[in-house]
């Protein structure tokens, strides 16, 4: 359904925001409750790390009193690995405004003056229409001249070829513009020179219509379109052939015109058809000026009047935050604005697509000289302090002394959320006892959106590092995510947990994954008695049943047990059931025959990308959750299984062969090692397919390898 031309120039005026500080296309969040930098995700507390878009909106919600409960977790489709704690900010605004229409996917940035032609035609016929004593062939004639209006969008301005003096439709003389469809043809002439980017003629056509007020629409659409031509007229001095956009070397005298235009269309029409176009692109003229002191006090007042229950609160956050918050301002005198820039001004790394406008880190003077701007929100300002002393001065002592503890209420707001949640992240950096029995006493009021997930976050990481994971998984244990649970039981669980749990009737399909997780851990570290001891319960897994694949199997409906029992065991080189293969090697695990047989099971069934993917989700990096595993020995991986066959001097002729000949092709064709356990160098591969090629020519394996990676 076409939008009219009202919807589309409002939308023209809140959106033009690009998502300057918006997440990589494709990595995966770092599962820790600290948030200091920018990362691939956003979380619910209030931090410096998060998309500021997000902290605006959290803090605009705040001072409404929502935090999200009630509402439905946004559908992250493929990324699915964000659980239910982390977000971009688009999933935020999907969640927030499930029937809000487009969603903040959506090519960013100025869509160019061609966005409305569609529209405008639809505004045009429709004011056509509404001429009384208009003749059938008049009325064709105007129809059919502006269906002409989208051959020049439908070209780029070299192919289209217009003409530099005009005349698309008329040449209006000294006599003006005359009777209304007079008007109508001039209007098209002043809006083909529009979207030629002829733009002395269109402003000078518009400016003859208006003045001549012919037809209300002809009258009040001229002269909102005076000012749009000087906007992108400005836009234009800027523009270079490769749509690099230098935002100094706009010609700030024709944006000046532009915004007296806007100024002048809202004090004819303060009610207008394009009034909130006018208000959102009069803001654009003050971004083009670089005037930041006027244009922070507009978006403040626009701050202020946006009604957070409507989408139209996200799109005036996303142009605050690429036109105001990520430049340099210099001093914010909003403190929801201010807080914003501040927090993001707390990074350690900041990656900042505004150029030499980009702010420079916060100091401890500068935060202090904003008291009077905080005057009336202490709490604001007594959190932002504390986020300073946690992530940029780590000092933890300070962070507990300026946020009490008030971690026993029914409900929390964004702010109040925020607070508590970064004490507890101060009591953990001190090692404060108290710390698992504040996250305790937090998760009880943890009802806004996301709320419950980042307390359980924290809980589960303060469990592991101590050595409890098990407590997780009692009877009414408050970590109920389910995602959370998961990374426990795959990253941090020891045998006896995961056997527990395998046999447990846990949430969705938990006791496949401890299973799934249990027998490969066993496999991995040698238990090959108590990998059979398990087996029989994979039988409960049929192949019919689960649909489950290893890639992503952290976050996959179903664990892919039936690998176990019915997957692929031998290709090339002989080998029995897995089942089999793990009773050989319970009675004697230096067989060489079974290590092979081992080492086909998992290479057929994709368990070296498992482990690819597995060290995704917290095995690097301090502070995540599941870098503390309770599970006891070394595992054993594939290609330690080969060398082990090449240096056994027992090991069938045969089976020497194989092994040298999957050890070099560990590494094809990416010259890295897939098959897990430490790497050797370019030179040992070589010498093993010299040693393969020299003492085993007369094997299939020698005479298949043509040279190694």
């Amino acid at each position: 359904m076409r939008k009219t031309l009202l919807a589309v120039a409002t939308l023209l005026g809140a959106s033009w925001a690009a998502p300057a500080l918006a997440s990589g296309d494709y990595c995966e969040p770092l599962w820790r409750p600290e948030n200091p930098d920018l990362n691939c995700a956003g979380s619910i507390p209030i931090a410096p790390g998060n998309d500021s878009r997000i902290n605006l909106f959290l803090l605009l919600q705040d001072r409404a009193g929502n935090d999200g409960a009630g509402l439905a977790y946004p559908d992250t489709q493929w990324r699915s690995f964000y659980g239910r704690n982390f977000m971009r900010w688009n999933n935020l605004y999907d969640a927030w405004y499930p029937d809000g229409g487009e969603s903040l996917n959506f090519g960013y940035g100025y869509a160019g003056r061609c966005q409305t032609e569609e529209s405008g035609k639809t505004a045009f016929l429709k004011a056509v229409d509404a001429l009384r004593g208009l003749k059938g062939e008049t009325r064709t004639l105007l129809s059919t001249s502006r269906d002409r209006l989208g051959e020049i969008c439908d070209r780029s301005r070299r192919e289209a070829k217009l003409p530099s003096d005009g005349g698309y439709f008329l040449n209006i003389g000294a006599n003006g513009i005359g009777d209304a469809p007079f008007g109508f043809m001039a209007y098209l002439e002043a809006s083909a020179s529009f979207y030629g980017g002829n733009w002395d003629r269109a402003t000078d056509y518009y400016g003859l219509i208006h003045a001549a007020d012919v037809d209300d629409w002809l009258t009040e659409t001229s002269k909102y379109m005076v000012a749009r031509t000087l906007l992108n007229q400005a836009i234009a001095s800027a523009e270079d052939d490769w749509g690099w956009f230098p935002l100094a070397q706009v010609d700030a005298e024709v944006a000046m015109r532009s915004e007296k235009a806007f100024s002048n269309y809202l004090e004819a029409y303060p009610e207008g058809r394009y009034a909130a176009s006018a208000r959102g692109l009069l803001r654009k003229a003050l971004w083009l000026q670089r005037d930041y002191a006027r244009l922070g006090a507009t978006y403040a007042d626009a701050f202020a009047a946006v009604d957070p229950d409507t989408p139209e609160a996200a799109r005036l956050i996303s142009e605050i935050d690429d036109k105001y918050l990520i430049r340099n301002p210099g001093k914010v005198n909003d403190p929801y604005l201010a807080a914003a820039n501040l927090l993001l001004r707390m990074r350690s790394e900041n990656y900042y697509f505004a150029g030499d406008d980009a702010p420079e880190q916060l100091t401890q003077t500068e935060l202090d000289s904003q008291a009077l701007v905080f005057a009336d929100h202490p709490e604001l300002y007594g959190f932002l302090k504390a986020s300073f002393a946690f992530y940029v001065d780590k000092d933890y002592a300070v962070v507990r002394e300026l946020l009490p503890d008030d971690a026993r209420q029914d409900r929390y707001s964004p702010l109040a959320f925020s607070r508590q949640y970064l004490r507890g992240l101060a009591l953990h950096a001190l090692g404060d006892r108290n710390e698992e029995g504040f996250w305790r006493e937090l998760i009880g009021g943890a009802q806004g959106l996301y709320q419950r997930p980042a307390v359980e976050l924290a809980l589960a990481r303060a469990l592991e590092q101590k050595g409890e994971v098990g407590d997780a998984f009692v009877a009414n244990s408050p970590i109920r995510d389910w995602r959370i649970r998961r990374m426990l039981l795959g990253l941090s669980a020891g045998p006896r947990l995961l056997k527990q749990q395998a046999r447990a009737d846990g949430p969705n399909n938990e006791a496949a994954f401890a299973l799934f997780t249990a027998l490969f851990r066993q496999l991995q570290h040698g238990e090959y008695a108590g990998f059979l001891e398990d087996y029989p319960l994979a039988a409960k897994y049929p192949s019919d049943q689960d649909s489950g694949s290893l890639w992503g199997v952290m976050d996959a409906e179903k664990a892919p047990v039936y690998l176990f029992r019915s997957g692929e065991f031998s290709a090339g080189y002989a080998c029995p059931s897995l089942e089999a293969t793990a009773q050989v090697l319970a009675r004697d695990p230096t067989s060489s025959k079974a290590r092979l047989c081992l080492g086909e099971f998992y290479r057929l069934n994709g368990f070296d990308e498992f482990e690819f993917v597995r060290s995704w989700y917290g095995e690097d990096g301090a502070g995540q959750l599941g870098t503390s595993t309770s599970y006891p020995g070394k595992v054993t991986h594939r290609l330690d299984l080969y060398r082990a066959v090449m240096a056994d001097t027992s090991a069938a002729r045969g089976d020497k062969a194989y092994a040298l000949y999957r050890a070099i092709r560990c590494y094809a064709p990416s010259n890295n090692n897939t098959c897990g356990g430490e790497g050797v160098e370019e030179n040992v591969r070589a010498a093993w397919f010299r040693r393969l090629k020299r003492d085993y020519a007369d094997t299939a394996w020698a005479k298949e390898l043509e040279y190694y990676w």
